[in-house]
């Protein structure tokens, strides 16, 4: 009986994050589509996202922990919170609900307005010089380089304590 209970406890954890992470996709990535009557604000995405975001969180809290996207449930399995195969469970149950998530909005949406389905590209034109120019460099800027000897405490040697 514990075995059947047990059984039943992953089922239920594995289906929410699939179902989660798979709505979460639907709707994140159905608000950024450009229909033509509503062209979607900046505003209106932040909020859907976010809404979003909270019934993934609602729907998965009790049943599996509300990981929701693998990169949250690498951070858990790196802090030692979750086992290697549950991580590897929930990664699979996401990635699956993810694509299932994109295949149904993939279904639903007309041919004209599906376009790129949401997917951020550079396009060619005269900003590509400008976003290879300004954006890539940024991740780089605020790192210093270490300097040589900045405390010599920091840099003890067993061998000249010896001496």
């Amino acid at each position: 009986m514990l075995v059947c209970g047990l059984w039943t406890a992953i089922v239920k954890a594995l289906f929410a994050e699939f179902l989660a992470t798979g709505l979460y996709v639907f709707f994140g990535v159905g608000s950024v589509l450009r229909w033509p009557s509503a062209l979607p604000s900046i505003l209106q995405v932040a909020i859907t996202f976010n809404l979003a975001a909270a019934m993934a969180v609602q729907i998965t809290w009790k049943a599996s922990g509300a990981r929701v996207n693998p990169a949250v449930t690498l951070a858990y399995l790196i802090g030692s919170h979750i086992s290697l195969p549950r991580a590897v469970a929930y990664v699979a149950a996401q990635l699956a609900g993810a694509v299932a998530g994109a295949a149904l909005l993939y279904r639903v949406t007309p041919g004209d307005i599906r376009g790129t389905l949401g997917i951020n590209v550079v396009g060619a034109g005269p900003f590509t010089g400008t976003f290879l120019r300004k954006e890539v460099p940024i991740p780089f800027l605020g790192q210093k380089k270490p300097s040589p000897d900045p405390d010599p405490q920091l840099n003890w040697d067993p061998q000249k304590a010896v001496e």
